[in-house]
This record gives C-alpha cells, sequence and structure tokens, in this order.
C-alpha cells in the first residue's frame, strides 16, 4: 500500500505546450459568432483542468494585420510568446501562419522530451498529419481546440480529444448585447416597433445567429427582468405587445452601456 502511494506521488506531471493560430480563432470567431477571443480566459480553461502543467503558450499571427495588432495588449496579458508569422516576397505579402507554426511544433517534439501533451488550437486539416505523428509515432497527447463550423474532420479524427469553441454560455452572453444594441438602436426611431418576434428575425438576420439562440436568450432577459413586455396601440382599436429595455436593471448589473 505504502510502495503504490509512493509511486502515485511522485508520479512525473504531465507538461504541456500550447500552440495558438490566432489568425484563424480570431477571424472565425468575428465571422462566425460576433465574438473576441480571450486568451487570459482560455489560459484559465486550461490551467483549471489539473490534467498537466504548462510550460508555455505560444501565439502565431500575422499582426501586420490591423486588427490583429490591436489585440496583442489582450494577448500579452496571458503570454509573452508571440511569433510574427508575416512575411513579403518580391513585394507580394504571404501568411505563412501555419507553415511556421507547423515548424514549432516539429521543432518542440525533437528538442523537448520533457512534453507529453500538446495543445493546438486550430481547425485547419494541414495540421492533421503533425497531429497524426505525434498520437501514432510518437504515442502523445494532443488536445485539440477549434471555433465551431470551422473544424476539419480529418484533423478532428486523429486528435487524442477536442473541444469546440465558443461555449453555450459564451454565445448566449453575445447574443444578450446583440439584443441590447439592437432595443438601443430601435429606441430612438419612432417608426420601428420591436415585437417580441420582429426583434429574434431582426437580430437573427442581421447577426447571423440562429433564431432558436435569439428566441432563447430573448425569453431568458425577459425572465430575469432585463426586457418587459408592454401594450402599444397602433391604431385606434389596434393594440400590439412590444418589447423594451429595463436600462436601468442593465446599468446596475453593468450590462450596459456596451463595451
Amino acid at each position: 500500500m505504502f510502495s503504490l502511494f509512493s509511486k502515485l506521488k511522485h508520479r512525473r506531471p504531465h507538461n504541456a505546450m500550447v500552440f495558438i493560430d490566432y489568425e484563424y480563432w480570431y477571424h472565425s470567431y468575428k465571422k462566425q459568432y460576433h465574438l473576441i477571443p480571450n486568451l487570459s480566459d482560455f489560459r484559465k480553461t486550461l490551467t483549471n483542468k489539473n490534467e498537466f502543467l504548462i510550460s508555455d503558450i505560444m501565439v502565431f499571427a500575422d499582426f501586420s494585420n490591423e486588427n490583429l495588432k490591436n489585440e496583442l495588449p489582450n494577448i500579452r496579458k496571458a503570454t509573452n510568446t508571440i511569433i510574427e508569422t508575416g512575411n513579403t516576397y518580391f513585394g507580394i505579402k504571404k501568411d505563412l501562419t501555419d507553415f511556421v507554426m507547423l515548424d514549432y511544433i516539429y521543432q518542440c517534439s525533437i528538442s523537448r522530451k520533457d512534453i507529453d501533451t500538446y495543445v493546438i488550437f486550430t481547425g485547419d486539416g494541414h495540421f492533421q498529419s503533425v497531429t497524426r505523428y505525434l498520437v501514432q509515432q510518437r504515442a502523445l497527447r494532443v488536445i485539440l481546440y477549434a471555433v465551431q463550423g470551422s473544424l476539419s474532420k480529418q484533423l478532428k479524427a486523429v486528435a487524442t480529444e477536442t473541444t469546440e469553441l465558443p461555449t453555450s454560455d459564451e454565445i448566449q452572453r453575445q447574443c444578450r448585447k446583440l439584443i441590447i444594441d439592437n432595443l438601443e438602436y430601435v429606441s430612438t426611431r419612432p417608426s420601428i416597433i420591436p415585437t417580441f418576434l420582429s426583434t429574434v428575425n431582426t437580430v437573427s438576420e442581421r447577426y447571423n445567429v440562429p433564431s432558436e439562440v435569439v428566441h432563447a436568450t430573448l425569453s431568458s432577459m425577459i425572465d430575469d427582468g432585463y426586457i418587459y413586455q408592454k401594450i402599444y396601440r397602433v391604431e385606434f382599436n389596434r393594440n400590439i405587445k412590444i418589447v423594451a429595455a429595463n436600462w436601468e436593471k442593465l446599468r446596475e448589473d453593468g450590462l450596459y452601456p456596451l463595451d
């Protein structure tokens, strides 16, 4: 019994290297979900798993892109290992993020014998070969993170485990912001009559969010008192029910103004 306890106590912890294709994460989040990556929250998620010790988090992107350049202060809150991947050949800008990141992963597998877990944030099928190599030939773990709707099936099939983001909570929080933004807009335009269904349809179509997600979020906001319904007279003998924001409660709970 003592011998077993001693072995468990001195078992070598899993050491992990984290590789993030920030261009993929940023553009996929923004295009599909109107979200911005939060690398500090992502680091906390990895740390809270208690499955491994993070040796380093490496972030790859072409930061000559103005939008990505503006992300650097937030990235530095979580890591200082930032790899600039932009390059120019004969006056033509070339995006080499995938190739640079692949090179770093292969070099790590050769030089860092202490690393037994690779956390890779990408959905690109170009990473299928290196993932298969790490898992099948090197017997290492590859924990894959990817954006929902932007993940290669072939890549997913060879990873040890896969997590797709954003979470349902992230999507609902962002949807709540979009609803508030819409209600702020219509509050200054008397010609727009915001019924429950028209709000759902407008937010869904304008931001490309599934209508069922908007419907559920709007319903929960009414239940929580952030939005209320009231009768609005359209004509002399016709009333309809509209939705309106409880701006005071939104302010009290830090949900308005929008950040």
